[in-house]
């Protein structure tokens, strides 16, 4: 079964402000369906590129939830991941918060959103092509055409013209702002598309 590296949150918990690792289980789920093993990266580790090295994982997925302007341990590794996917030509998949960081990455902007969060729409574009595609939508911020980042290429959008799903032009990257994990199980149609990157 193949490795798949995935990124956790950091969350500060309790009286004693405690910094903890953080994931949503169902990711995991997500990555099992997918015929994979997940392995989480400690965000405190101080050699994360030998443990990175050391895991050699066949895709690298970035979760959701957090600041992506936050510069924190995080936002360090997620920088290092998106470098070593580009040049070890490993497949990198970002959710929600995920593709937002891999647009920030290649240069692009995020902009305040109307009516995306807990609510579900349909979803345009080639990916989609003639079927009735709808996702469910939990962000406040995202992204459109005039903040694309760099070499970015655009796959499925709403009826306000917001991106919902975006590749690279030539590198294995693709990101995603809907939460295929929080489905019950797995769509099809998400199955699919993360297929072809793990």
């Amino acid at each position: 079964m193949k490795k798949i590296l995935i990124t956790g949150r950091i969350d500060v918990l309790g009286k004693h402000s405690e910094k903890r690792d953080n994931i949503d289980l169902r990711f995991i789920k997500m990555i099992e369906e997918m015929k994979s093993v997940p392995i989480i990266l400690p965000n405190f580790l101080s050699h994360t590129r030998e443990f990175v090295k050391l895991i050699q994982p066949k895709a690298i997925v970035l979760s959701s939830g957090g600041d992506i302007y936050k510069k924190d341990e995080r936002f360090k590794n997620e920088e290092f991941l998106i470098k070593f996917a580009i040049s070890k030509k490993i497949p990198l998949i970002g959710i929600c918060r995920g593709a937002q960081r891999i647009n920030k990455f290649f240069g692009g902007k995020l902009k305040k959103l109307n009516n995306h969060v807990g609510t579900r729409h349909q979803i345009f574009g080639e990916i989609v092509k003639n079927k009735k595609i709808f996702v469910n939508s939990y962000h406040n911020y995202g992204i459109k055409k005039e903040i694309l980042g760099n070499d970015l290429k655009i796959l499925a959008y709403t009826k306000d013209n917001s991106i919902e799903c975006f590749c690279h032009n030539s590198s294995k990257i693709l990101g995603i702002m809907w939460h295929p994990e929080r489905n019950l199980k797995l769509s099809f149609f998400d199955k699919k598309l993360i297929g072809k990157y793990l």
